[in-house]
């Protein structure tokens, strides 16, 4: 049997995840349950899985950063991004960062059935369209690479809260970081993306659909 950690805040869309899922899987699968960063942390710490369904907008921390902890940990522990956003803004940036699998939310249950399968038997999922994006990437050899894809994973979690509005104290209360760190952050945000103040971030983040 496959032991599966599914990680999300809203606890009725992990039962109807895992309800859905438990109906249509053809390998038997267990399923346990982390509503935020810290808590899958520590359960990929004291339980073992064979793979780990992690939202990425979480509360506490952004699922990228919660990704890499995972590897530096378990770095043959595979996992797939969830996200209600686009494949656009996050697929290849996810791929890059070391997910075995990237899914949208919106995606039919089939979709995500047939992303874990392909991840449980050791291989990648990728859709046609990822496939597409990857291959555009490679292609533009980083030449026309758009300035936020410099942006580093923190970096792009902090352009993201000062667009919806928080300030950098309350950032820095949210990350835990001190007010010093994240103002740094914001220096290399405008230095990477050539603006001048918080509004041209907030502008650029807005003009580019950039979310969290």
């Amino acid at each position: 049997m496959k032991k599966i950690l599914l990680v999300d805040d809203h606890a009725i869309l992990r039962q109807g995840v895992i309800k859905i899922l438990l109906e249509i899987m053809e390998m038997p699968v267990l399923f346990e349950e982390a509503s935020d960063g810290i808590q899958a942390i520590k359960m990929t710490e004291t339980g073992e899985y064979d793979l780990v369904l992690l939202d990425i907008s979480l509360p506490d921390q952004n699922g990228l950063i919660v990704l890499k902890q995972i590897q530096q940990r378990h770095p043959k522990l595979p996992v797939i991004i969830l996200s209600s956003h686009s494949e656009e803004h996050y697929s290849v940036r996810t791929l890059r960062a070391g997910a075995s699998g990237y899914v949208s939310k919106g995606c039919d249950a089939v979709v995500l059935k047939e992303a874990i399968e392909k991840v449980l038997s050791g291989k990648k999922y990728v859709s046609p369209a990822q496939a597409d994006l990857l291959a555009e990437a490679i292609c533009d050899n980083r030449d026309t690479t758009l300035p936020h894809e410099t942006l580093s994973d923190r970096e792009y979690q902090i352009a993201c809260l000062m667009t919806a509005g928080s300030t950098l104290t309350e950032i820095a209360g949210e990350l835990s970081l001190s007010v010093k760190t994240v103002s740094t952050y914001r220096t290399r945000i405008l230095e990477k993306l050539n603006l001048r103040t918080t509004a041209d971030i907030i502008s650029y983040c807005i003009q580019n659909d950039l979310s969290m």
